[in-house]
């Protein structure tokens, strides 16, 4: 019993909670990519604790910019960054 329990926790812990773990989104390198999240830009780690959206907060976050200017945002995100 006890490993029919450990197999459905484990198939609901796959399928609900660690969808991040699938790695349809990153890449090959970790770095830091900007998202578009509730309304504004964020500047998450690609891996690590505060990769996961629904859970922490991001690295960096602004609503200056609409959602179809993402060349501002990269701009935003790169001077946050030190980047440029």
């Amino acid at each position: 019993m006890k490993h029919v329990v450990t197999r459905l926790s484990w198939g609901l812990r796959r399928r609900i909670v660690a969808v991040r773990d699938r790695r349809l989104y990153r890449s090959d390198r970790p770095g830091f990519p900007l998202w578009r999240e509730y309304g504004g830009w964020a500047v998450r780690p690609d891996r690590g604790w505060r990769s996961v959206r629904w859970v922490t907060p991001p690295l960096y976050y602004t609503r200056k910019f609409a959602a179809s200017d993402d060349s501002g945002a990269t701009d935003w995100a790169m001077e946050k960054l030190d980047i440029g």
